[in-house]
């Protein structure tokens, strides 16, 4: 099964997600990890495996949803 990631971050004062490439950017938090799971949401409606992956103030990344 194929796999969709999708990576939240902090950049300077914006949100991004990541996905497949392109950057994505959002005013807060909670707005960019909504999008990013509604995205995953819907890979896994077509039949992928996704992920939603955070990145901490640490920089290390942890998935915070995940299905599939």
């Amino acid at each position: 099964m194929a796999s969709a990631k999708y990576y939240v971050s902090k950049e300077t004062d914006r949100w991004n997600v990541r996905y497949d490439g392109k950057d994505y950017s959002y005013d807060t938090s909670t707005s960019a990890l909504m999008a990013a799971i509604k995205a995953a949401n819907t890979a896994v409606s077509q039949g992928y495996a996704a992920e939603v992956m955070v990145q901490g103030v640490d920089g290390k990344w942890r998935t915070e949803w995940a299905e599939g």
